[in-house]
Formats: structure tokens, C-alpha cells, sequence
């Protein structure tokens, strides 16, 4: 049986560094975006925790953008909107 401490559980990311701020949101809308697919080939429910406020805004604007010129579609998407 596998021995399991505090810190094993943990996922280990690594971070991710961007020359803008802009560069950053449109990659995590790619992410995003590729999240959607993948639920959308499986037939499931993507759901998504967003945050509110202006840190995400540009993110936001990038998945508006990605809607309306390469049609994503967010009928599969339900979110949990933190406040």
C-alpha cells in the first residue's frame, strides 16, 4: 500500500512566466478553450470556477473573442462564479 504525506497529494505546477500581461490571458484562454473541446468530445460538462473582478477581464475578452470569430461554443459550460 502506498504511503501518502501532506505534500505527495499536492499537484506540482510549474510556473509559467509571460513578457505581458496579455500574453498570459490568451494562453489561460487557450487552456480554456481546449478544456471546453475536450468535455464537449466526451459529451460532458465543462465546469468552470471563474473569478470576478478586473484581474480576468482580458481572459474574459479573449474567450468573447474566440466565441464569436472561431465559434466556441459554451453550451456545455456551466460556471461557479467566485465573489
Amino acid at each position: 500500500m502506498a504511503k501518502f504525506t501532506r505534500f505527495s497529494l499536492i499537484e506540482k505546477i510549474p510556473p509559467l512566466f509571460f513578457p505581458t500581461s496579455s500574453e498570459a490571458s490568451i494562453s489561460v484562454a487557450k487552456v480554456i478553450k481546449e478544456e471546453i473541446l475536450k468535455k464537449k468530445a466526451e459529451n460532458k460538462i465543462c465546469v468552470l470556477g471563474l473569478a470576478t473582478g478586473s484581474t480576468p477581464l482580458r481572459v474574459y475578452a479573449e474567450l468573447i473573442r474566440m466565441h464569436k470569430e472561431e465559434g466556441l461554443s459554451f453550451k456545455n459550460v456551466v460556471t461557479f462564479n467566485l465573489d
